[in-house]
């Protein structure tokens, strides 16, 4: 499996070139052993995941989507991770009666991620750009604004690791729900039918629901 070093906790816990744990990994791990395979970890630039897929460096590549990736040539998996696009706050924050709400507010935002969802607004949200989740919710800590751009499933692992947990809002907007799959190429080592067999006992036997619980504070069901 392939892996971005550009992504964090909860996703991936990366220490030099190794995967020592995450959702990713625990996934990797059983998705694996479902399909009888021993499980290596390719950890790369996100710009190189797809050329590994492409040359046979790697067999899959897992948390993505179609639209995420410009070879349109690969076989796409059901759904393994449903997460949610959100507006998150400080927990002294009013939560937003709605998305036009925030029209002509800075927010934070994650340099080179496009947000079609409020792209709409009028006026147009003021981005405050950067580089990954890490800093933008360092920067929603410091007060630079009240408002970030995020995903469900960081923001609440951000509400039961990080040291200021309990600054972090409970209470969210919701901008969109979206699914996340694997890719594999089509000619790969690993058919799309057999990797969809795998990715269904997973979530009948309930383990990919119990990954996911495992990095979910307490009060988040």
């Amino acid at each position: 499996m392939a892996i971005s070093n550009g992504s964090g906790m909860p996703m991936t816990d990366i220490r030099g070139e190794e995967l020592r744990g995450g959702i990713l990994k625990e996934f990797g791990d059983a998705l694996s052993a479902q399909l009888h395979l021993e499980p290596r970890y390719l950890i790369l630039p996100r710009t190189r995941v797809e050329g590994a897929l492409l040359r046979g460096h790697a067999d899959v590549l897992c948390d993505l989507r179609p639209e995420w990736l410009d070879n349109q040539t690969f076989l796409w998996s059901d759904a393994i991770i449903s997460n949610r696009m959100i507006v998150a706050m400080r927990r002294e924050t009013p939560v937003p009666a709605s998305l036009d709400a925030i029209a002509g507010v800075r927010v934070g935002t994650i340099r080179g991620y496009r947000y079609p969802e409020v792209e709409h607004l009028q006026p147009k949200v003021e981005r405050d750009n950067a580089a990954n989740d890490s800093q933008n919710l360092e920067k929603l800590l410091l007060g630079r604004f009240d408002f970030i751009f995020t995903n469900r499933i960081y923001f609440d692992y951000q509400r039961k690791a990080h040291p200021e947990r309990a600054r972090l809002a409970s209470n969210h907007l919701k901008i969109t729900d979206f699914d996340t799959y694997c890719a594999v190429p089509a000619q790969g080592r690993i058919g799309i039918k057999d990797l969809n067999h795998a990715i269904d006992a997973l979530k009948a036997r309930g383990i990919i629901q119990s990954i996911l619980a495992r990095y979910r504070p307490q009060d988040q069901s």
